[in-house]
């Protein structure tokens, strides 16, 4: 079944959940280089912005969709 996106709202989520994955994966890379050098590759700041990603579009509610008549 199709469905009548109503406005950009989920759009944003995915925008807010890319923002700040990036944000997320460039911190740890800075804050565990001096922390745990042992964490800092660019392998585990990868993984950490990914959970952070899906950790924004699993909990930031979005507006339904209406269903294509």
């Amino acid at each position: 079944m199709l469905a009548k996106q109503l406005s950009a709202l989920p759009t944003n989520k995915l925008l807010a959940g890319g923002g700040i994955a990036s944000v997320v994966q460039a911190a740890w890379g800075e804050v565990m280089t001096t922390a745990a050098p042992s964490l800092a590759g660019p392998g585990m700041s990868a993984l950490v912005g990914f959970l952070a990603a899906m950790l924004i579009g699993y909990f930031v509610p979005d507006r339904l969709n209406a269903p294509a008549e």
